[in-house]
């Protein structure tokens, strides 16, 4: 430091300043009664400069509960479904799936026989195409 001009001295100061500011702008608070600081720097902050635009509504004056990730699960309202009631509900998913799959087999059933006879027809073109001339 003793060798530095009283310029360069004054540069490195300023430096240092301007990090520990722009340091302070990126620290935010995860406790709900502190402000968040990086959330006040960005509010002020022109939407050209990266700040949000004056459509986005304003935000709450109190931050939102945190949900309780660790709290017991509440008890079920209704009752789980009874063996013989899965059973009935997995037959009904298979039979709905099987309606399903025929419906969708009629529905495409013309179209299989169109493809499979434009198959054939230009089966037997290019199979009289590919014939050894006849002498």
């Amino acid at each position: 430091m003793r060798n530095l001009s009283l310029s360069a001295r004054a540069g490195l100061a300023l430096a240092l300043a301007a990090s520990a500011v722009l340091l302070g702008a990126c620290a935010s608070s995860f406790e709900a009664g502190q402000d968040r600081t990086s959330s006040v720097i960005v509010e002020s902050l022109p939407k050209w400069a990266g700040g949000e635009p004056a459509s986005v509504p304003p935000r709450p004056e109190t931050p939102p509960a945190y949900p309780a990730v660790n709290a017991p699960v509440a008890p079920r309202a209704t009752p789980a479904l009874t063996p013989e009631e899965q059973s009935k509900a997995v037959a009904d998913l298979v039979a709905a799936r099987n309606r399903a799959a025929a419906q969708g087999k009629a529905a495409h059933k013309d179209e299989d026989i169109a493809v499979d006879e434009g198959l054939a027809l230009a089966r037997g073109k290019y199979a009289r195409e590919s014939s050894p001339p006849s002498n």
